[in-house]
């Protein structure tokens, strides 16, 4: 494999999400299956119950279609979202109603150039299905902890889990589920043609090639900033919901994980 470069990347990402454009989240069930959603629920309500103001300043960095960004805007709250693809944002908009566009600023950039451009201080800073995309995650948590006021919640949202195999049964089971999981999700987008972009995102989710994120290599970053974490969910994301709820509860299996620090 050729060394890989931040600059390439970053290039990788923005041609890879340009691709997703309005079909992101039905390629991407396992952001809104009824397990997720319901996991959704439950954290931007425990976020919200964190601040001091129904309508304190949030900040989410790879806010793409926005299943995360409408649910803090429908809750009152001002919110400016990051993302580097434009037709992401574009589809995002179209979602947002006309009474709730004064409360939404959408932006167009990476997160390590709008960090250099962007002063301002948050009161929650949302980073959402992103770390693993990037060339050096931890560099760009260190600049955005400095973007949170006291008191401010910093939530990492829906990262590939970095974990050991403890039980070779266990394991096998879980990637029998997942392989069933992803048969019927290719038969639905062959149903529906859409495009699965098979392979193109091998550059992109960078993170991957090292087995995802250690959510407590990051713990211990958030410590060193002046943040204490306050929860660390561990959860497995399949296509389908009921999926998820198998592995999950009954195999014991996670394969992604929330974290979720105070300043």
């Amino acid at each position: 494999m050729a060394t890989l470069t931040r600059e390439k990347v970053l290039e990788e990402n923005k041609r890879v999400h340009k691709l997703e454009d309005q079909f992101y989240l039905e390629r991407h069930p396992e952001q809104t299956n009824f397990y997720q959603s319901r996991l959704v629920k439950k954290t931007v309500d425990h976020v919200c119950s964190l601040l001091d103001s129904p309508s304190e300043d949030i900040l989410e960095l790879g806010c793409g279609t926005g299943y995360l960004y409408l649910e803090f805007l429908k809750r009152g709250h001002k919110i400016t979202g990051v993302d580097l693809s434009a037709e992401m944002i574009s589809v995002l908009e179209s979602k947002i109603k006309k009474d709730d566009r004064k409360r939404s600023r959408l932006v167009v950039n990476d997160v390590e150039t709008f960090a250099e451009i962007d002063d301002k201080k948050y009161s929650a800073i949302i980073v959402s299905a992103l770390l693993h995309h990037l060339y050096d995650f931890e560099s760009v948590i260190k600049m955005y902890c400095d973007r949170l006021m006291p008191g401010g919640v910093f939530l990492i949202f829906f990262e590939p889990l970095k974990q050991n195999i403890n039980s070779v049964i266990r394991y096998r089971m879980h990637q029998t589920l997942a392989g069933i999981d992803e048969t019927i999700y290719r038969q639905k987008m062959i149903r529906k043609k859409i495009s699965i972009l098979e392979g193109e995102y091998h550059h992109a989710d960078y993170q991957r090639q090292f087995g995802g994120i250690d959510p407590y290599r990051l713990k211990d970053l958030f410590g060193v900033e002046g943040l204490k974490t306050l929860q660390i969910e561990k959860y497995c994301a399949r296509r389908f919901g009921l999926s998820s709820f198998l592995a999950t509860q009954f195999l014991k299996t996670q394969n992604t994980f929330n974290l979720l620090a105070k300043k």
